[in-house]
């Protein structure tokens, strides 16, 4: 009895550090797979010699993503309009935020032929800027430049030069 008591107590002091290092790998992967995301549309544009962008299903990141041939620049997946790529939603308790130099809603991240990060309705203005991921008080930053060149960055690690929105 005495040893399942030691053990129990054991135990049940190593649960918040499982619980920390889970919700970190949810953070992780949450934004590795946003930031492939990105880096696919930006594939997609230069391979497909077009605007390819990246939307929130139905205006919300925490619904999803499409990469999508935006063909009429009006931020939405028409029926008309090929969809390249399609994500679940990422764990229901990640905050999602976006700061872009457009802020027309609903967010969204496009590239031209170059490769570069451009506004939706226009191939040769610039839009670049920090999408924020929180999952229970930790961050990661995806910093998205002039270029179009996305990068993922903890502001803990790196407040400098990953500042959040």
């Amino acid at each position: 009895m005495i040893a399942l008591a030691i053990l129990s107590i054991l135990f049940a002091s190593a649960l918040p550090d499982m619980s920390r290092e889970l919700t970190g790998r949810q953070l992780r992967a949450a934004s590795a797979d946003l930031l492939a995301a990105i880096n696919e549309t930006r594939v997609q544009a230069i391979s497909q010699r077009r605007v390819v962008t990246l939307l929130a299903k139905d205006g919300d990141l925490q619904r999803g993503w499409l990469i999508v041939v935006d063909s009429n620049a009006n931020r939405s997946a028409d029926e008309s309009e090929q969809v390249l790529a399609r994500h679940m939603p990422p764990p229901g308790r990640l905050a999602v935020r976006a700061s872009f130099t457009d802020t027309t809603a609903p967010f969204y991240v496009a590239y031209n032929v170059a490769g570069r990060s451009c506004r939706a309705g226009h191939p040769n203005a610039a839009n670049f800027g920090t999408i924020t991921l929180e999952l229970a008080g930790e961050q990661r930053n995806i910093k998205i430049n002039m270029q179009g060149r996305a990068r993922l960055c903890d502001p803990a690690l790196e407040p400098a030069t990953c500042a959040s929105i």
